[in-house]
């Protein structure tokens, strides 16, 4: 099977900062392992595994958030996905400048959909709020992203 550079890819062809986020509980040698059959994604209770590029699942945040319930790994019979990992992955959530509520128009999408508390509105003189992501608490699962009306919560990768 050949091996491909899922990163290098979308460097290449100009998408770099399109790549989505492979499934949760990915082992370290997802790309060899994965077979690309799909049933991860046929599995998914929350529609928000892809079939990406090259074929390889991955998580589209902008569909809504994972909920961690391992129906992708219980139709994993590659062992691509492996339960057993301490985290389902190493992502969490930003929040940009451009935030509705930090520029003083009343919003707590995320904070509302952040099941965990991860995100906080910090209340500030003139009415306004400014939200604070807890990373303690913030699980990765990208509810957020999906309902915030701006677009502006990035995930990110942590060590």
């Amino acid at each position: 099977m050949t091996t491909i550079n899922t990163a290098r890819r979308a460097f290449f062809t100009g998408r770099a900062e399109q790549i989505k986020h492979r499934v949760p509980w990915a082992v370290t040698a997802f790309e060899d392992v994965c077979t690309r059959c799909g049933d991860c994604v046929q599995a998914c209770e929350e529609a928000v595994l892809v079939a990406g590029d090259g074929g390889f699942p991955t998580v589209d945040f902008a569909r809504g958030g994972c909920s961690f319930c391992a129906a992708c790994a219980a139709a994993c019979r590659d062992g691509a996905i492996d339960i057993r990992l301490a985290r389902p992955w190493r992502l969490r959530v930003s929040i940009g400048e451009q935030c509705l509520s930090a520029r003083g128009t009343t919003c707590r999408a995320c904070g509302d959909a952040c099941e965990v508390q991860a995100i906080r509105f910090q209340l500030q003189t003139g009415g306004r709020a400014i939200p604070s992501v807890n990373g303690s608490l913030c699980n990765g699962c990208g509810t957020c992203i999906a309902t915030c009306p701006t677009q502006i919560i990035q995930i990110e990768e942590t060590a």
